[in-house]
């Protein structure tokens, strides 16, 4: 008599658990036009932002959330990052979705409503520091919109509210 033995192989993947931090933010940012060399262009055409919004920090990345309104209307945004890249989408009063990954040109469509204008952006440097309590993105880019050309810092501040830990 031979026997004959069997076995069941069960398999299955382990999966990181990654811890994901949201916390209720304050955001500032600011957009200053550059010359070609980088420089502050003349008089400074600066744009200057403040806003409350959400922040989701992994290790994966972060992502932004947060509304800005003024007198062309309400423009939510949200921003991530990944990798060493970051995109910003922005829907309502601006319809974008930029993307910037140090040297690379990219292209999409900028729309104010009713216009809509093909936009290029080459990021020149991304500098991302960011935990998961908040942190700073700066942008330092080329731009072109509707045939226009300039270059710009963008540079959001990333913090909690003080009464959050």
């Amino acid at each position: 008599m031979t026997a004959v033995a069997t076995a069941t192989v069960l398999s299955f993947k382990v999966r990181k658990m990654t811890k994901i931090t949201e916390v209720k933010i304050r955001i500032e940012s600011s957009i200053e036009n550059l010359d070609s060399a980088g420089l502050v262009d003349g008089e400074v055409e600066r744009s200057v932002e403040e806003a409350e919004g959400f922040y989701r920090y992994s290790d994966e990345g972060a992502t932004l959330t947060y509304a800005i309104e003024n007198e062309g209307g309400r423009a939510e945004s949200e921003i991530m990052c990944v990798g060493g890249a970051v995109t910003v989408k922005r829907r309502g009063a601006i319809e974008s979705e930029l993307l910037f990954e140090e040297g690379v040109c990219h292209t999409s469509l900028y729309c104010v409503p009713p216009y809509k204008f093909d936009a290029a952006v080459t990021a020149k440097r991304v500098r991302l520091s960011l935990d998961e309590r908040g942190g700073r993105i700066d942008l330092l880019y080329n731009m072109k919109i509707g045939g226009a050309e300039k270059s710009a810092r963008m540079k959001i501040w990333i913090s909690p509210f003080s009464n959050q830990i």
